[in-house]
């Protein structure tokens, strides 16, 4: 009886839960939510935890279909004043090892991003990306793309919403914060499933408002209650037809696993110091070099 009466009281919490979880959708799905306010819901039921590591596998593949595979590791890290600290540090092939991309975004918002190539010496290259230009390194990423999109710099204009396969849509497009025209050059498009408020397909705009690039988010995870992530991360670059995808093969969400040292130009100084030239290594570049697409 006792049984009976536990399992009744659990079905009942699970029923609750799930009403409460369709209602919140349904409020969602008026034509009166703001593109901001989708966003803002995004961020909030998506939001990064505090500490986060990540082994990654990465894979180029050109237009004849030869593929080129590098290993890395992803750190991140939110302090109690708002700092965001982030590291993308590559182990494989021997030719990257110690490659690395480092950014820091400030309480205010404003973001250093920094490329370390131990073949250049002590120095972190300070990199200028705006979102929509140069790739990283060979691939098909901007450094933005990596770090993250920060809500506070852009302006989101709701478009009406799609139905793909049954599936429902908000779609989203995205400006800069200071423009204040939808007339304005968009730099993507987001496609945000109802169902669970996540972005599973971004549309990358070059400044002549063609389709540059195409970012999907396949093999979603829930990780803690509705908040997801992507196992696996592709971007096609449409001009060039090359694409790269990330796989995420190892999660951990733990502080001992990003001390806040490794955050640093001193730490990457003396875990991965300078390489000396070799006949075999291309000091000049480490990765092969890409036309800039946008």
């Amino acid at each position: 009886m006792k049984l009976l009466l536990r399992s009744q009281l659990f079905f009942l919490l699970s029923l609750l839960i799930s009403l409460s979880h369709l209602q919140e959708c349904i409020g969602f799905t008026s034509s009166e939510t703001t593109g901001a306010e989708i966003m803002e819901e995004v961020d909030k039921r998506h939001k990064q935890f505090p500490y986060i590591y990540e082994e990654q596998s990465m894979i180029l593949v050109d237009r004849y279909g030869e593929q080129d595979t590098r290993k890395a590791r992803r750190y991140s890290r939110v302090e109690e004043d708002g700092t965001v600290r982030f590291l993308l540090l590559f182990d494989y092939p021997q030719e990257v090892k110690g490659v690395a991309l480092l950014a820091n975004r400030e309480p205010d918002g404003k973001t250093n991003k920094y490329i370390y190539l131990p073949a250049y010496g002590e120095q972190l290259l300070e990199s200028a990306d705006e979102g929509n230009g140069d790739n990283f390194l060979g691939t098909d990423f901007s450094v933005e793309n990596l770090t993250g999109e920060i809500l506070s710099d852009h302006r989101y204009v709701r478009r009406d919403d799609r139905e793909v396969e049954k599936v429902k849509y908000f779609v989203l497009d995205v400006y800069k914060a200071k423009n204040t025209s939808t007339k304005d050059r968009i730099l993507r498009r987001h496609f945000i499933q109802q169902d669970n408020l996540y972005i599973t397909l971004t549309h990358h705009f070059d400044k002549h408002r063609r389709i540059a690039r195409i970012q999907s988010h396949h093999d979603l995870k829930e990780v803690d209650h509705d908040m997801l992530r992507a196992n696996m991360i592709l971007m096609e670059n449409m001009k060039n037809q090359h694409q790269s995808l990330i796989k995420t093969s190892r999660r951990i969400f733990s502080h001992d696993y990003v001390p806040l040292e490794i955050f640093t130009a001193e730490w990457l100084y003396e875990n991965y110091p300078h390489i000396e030239p070799t006949e075999e290594i291309d000091t000049d570049d480490p990765f092969d070099k890409k036309e800039t697409t946008e």
